[in-house]
């Protein structure tokens, strides 16, 4: 959930009452292969109208059938519908879109951007299709996962976004120009989820393509974000309960208005000024799809058809979904952001259709042949990333072993054969990679410099790295996919 509700958690749990919704139709509970279909018309309502009103503009003005640029210049609400795209089922579709994203998106480009939103909604959505092209029927290059027209351009966007973490704390700044970096001026205040949320796009960037920069830069972040942190912390992960608890709280509040305002006044149980609104968010009902895979409970079914049936009831107009302005009177505002597309409306359908390839339990999966051997893709675990797109960690691991893994190997390699410890040319890519360097001093990560020293004093040591018993020597050896034998 948002921070701004996590902070009223604890005062929603006490003083509102516990509401354990109406029952369904004819006191039934809602059927879900008849909410997937009005999920699936609510998507293609809101995206066919983008593409006939807003297209190549970021999102589209559903009050006056338009578009307009928001977060950047690069059809946003495409980008962030990819995805959601394959999870409805749309192969077809997808394949057309990976096309269109390729002939029409530039990221070298004179505009001011959200380093968050421009990496949640574009670095993520561009890594989440890459991934997911091979299941979607595109026809991939040779290498993938580790290369790939989607991920070369996840990469360069990330890379535009780099100058912005070139600060004394390593934590990025919120805007930067597309074009030129940092503004001069640029103001330092920035909030949590813009600096602890790059490790999910930025770590798989470094895993796909080699390159250590992303993860170096956001593990930077996230860590001095960690040192920064509050007494009061988080101590709700994995308590069920409490989070049913204040799931059917939020619950109360959205059937009070047929959605959830920006802001809520627990004493006087109404809205605040200036923040009735409800902008589509997707929080209330990603928290109903969690709950529901982890308790089955039809309560949380009732939510996602009192979603359905509200959106549907005062958002919908002619072309699309609009804003809700104000929940006390229904009163629309002309913009449908592109985040109802990745995240709300897939979040709905995927709470009604419980047999999504997403939610797979390991019991399928594809084998992939890549560069460095075998591996497998699909299997499940998908992470979501802040936008709603799926990050298979599987992936993680295909496209290049740990850095700490392969000086292992080359160093046993090296006092197996007594040789004089030398860089690889493994190390000279990696610090070559760019400009950035982590800031020093308390916190801050180890820079490939340093590591490299380490690797050094390491390797001067006596005592040996592995041991084995003593054994004859006409069996072999293999570490890390290293094959040793007494004749090599």
């Amino acid at each position: 959930m948002p921070f701004r509700q996590l902070v009223a958690l604890g005062l929603l749990c006490a003083l509102l009452p516990l509401h354990h919704g109406a029952p369904g139709p004819e006191g039934t509970a809602p059927d879900p292969a008849h909410y997937r279909e009005r999920v699936k018309a609510m998507f293609y309502h809101a995206y066919d109208s983008y593409l006939e009103n807003a297209f190549p503009y970021d999102e589209l003005r559903p009050l006056t059938c338009d578009g307009h640029d928001t977060w950047g210049s690069f059809s946003l609400t495409l980008i962030d519908a990819l995805d959601t795209l394959l999870i409805l089922g749309n192969v077809s579709e997808f394949q057309r879109v990976v096309e269109v994203l390729q002939d029409n998106v530039d990221f070298d480009i004179d505009v001011n951007a959200s380093v968050f939103e421009t990496n949640i909604r574009v670095v993520g959505g561009l890594l989440s299709a890459h991934l997911l092209s091979k299941k979607a029927g595109v026809e991939v290059e040779a290498g993938w996962p580790c290369s790939g027209p989607l991920l070369r351009m996840a990469e360069e966007a990330a890379r535009k976004l780099l100058p912005a973490f070139q600060t004394p704390t390593g934590m990025p700044y919120g805007t930067v120009n597309l074009l030129h970096g940092v503004n001069p001026g640029e103001t330092p205040v920035t909030c949590t989820a813009g600096i602890g949320t790059f490790i999910v796009e930025f770590a798989t960037l470094s895993s796909l393509t080699g390159d250590p920069v992303f993860e170096d830069v956001a593990r930077v972040a996230l860590t001095r974000l960690w040192e920064s942190r509050s007494d009061i912390g988080l101590s709700l992960i994995g308590d069920i309960d409490n989070a049913m608890r204040t799931f059917l709280n939020y619950y109360t509040v959205w059937k009070q208005f047929g959605g959830l305002p920006e802001f809520y006044n627990i004493p006087q149980g109404y809205t605040v000024e200036k923040r009735e609104g409800y902008p589509l968010r997707p929080e209330l009902i990603e928290s109903a799809m969690y709950l529901y895979r982890a308790t089955g409970d039809p309560t949380l079914l009732e939510l996602g058809r009192d979603a359905v049936e509200s959106i549907e009831k005062i958002s919908k107009v002619e072309c699309g979904f609009a804003t809700i302005k104000d929940l006390r009177d229904h009163k629309l505002d002309n913009r449908m952001e592109s985040f109802f597309l990745a995240e709300t409306v897939k979040y709905l359908y995927l709470l009604f259709d419980p047999a999504n390839f997403i939610h797979n339990n390991g019991s399928t999966f594809d084998a992939v042949i890549t560069p460095y051997g075998e591996c497998i893709l699909g299997a499940g675990g998908y992470i979501f990333n802040t936008e709603a797109h799926p990050i298979d960690p599987a992936a993680l691991h295909c496209c290049r072993r740990l850095k700490e893994e392969q000086w292992e190997v080359e160093d046993l390699m090296r006092e197996f054969y007594s040789l004089k410890p030398k860089r690889s040319r493994f190390q000279k890519k990696t610090m070559s990679s760019g400009p950035w360097q982590p800031p020093t001093g308390p916190g801050s990560l180890s820079s490939p410099e340093n590591q490299d020293q380490a690797r050094e004093k390491s390797a001067k040591q006596k005592t040996p790295l592995l041991s084995c018993p003593s054994q004859p020597f006409t069996s072999k050896l293999a570490l890390l996919g290293q094959v040793f034998l007494d004749s090599s």
